[in-house]
């Protein structure tokens, strides 16, 4: 049916009409099934795009614990590593203390050393001097 066309024309046309009884239900059957697979793809899509989501969330989540539990590691570390400078530190002081006691120690050894054999030679012409006057 065209604008402008009287409908004794359309009736006069040869064609299928609803008179013919047209079967469209193949089309309509087709156009359904078409309908139906889109559904069916897009709910697939839809679970897809839900299980990545669900996937990058958990993901992320993991990650942002495994970046916490490394920063607290990170500054543990830190910690141990100050205490263990310091630690040198002290180790270093005692050491540098140590030797300067140890030196002042040898020095006061080799002075009575230096004594004893002052004190020993003394000791020895005191003797000799005591032998000549006896004789």
């Amino acid at each position: 049916f065209e604008v402008g066309e009287s409908s004794a024309a359309v009736a006069r046309r040869s064609g299928p009409t609803m008179a013919h009884g047209v079967d469209c239900s193949y089309v309509e059957t087709r156009l359904r099934d078409t309908e139906m697979r889109m559904m069916a793809a897009l709910e697939l899509v839809n679970r897809r795009v839900i299980y990545q989501v669900e996937v990058c969330t958990r993901e992320s989540s993991e990650f942002c614990t495994r970046h916490h539990d490394a920063q607290k590691d990170r500054a543990a570390v830190r910690a141990e590593i100050e205490v263990l400078r310091n630690e040198r530190l002290a180790y270093e002081q005692e050491g540098i203390q140590t030797r300067e006691a140890l030196a002042r120690s040898e020095a006061h050894c080799m002075a009575l050393e230096a004594r004893v054999a002052a004190l020993e030679a003394g000791a020895h012409i005191d003797t000799l001097e005591d032998t000549g006057s006896s004789s």
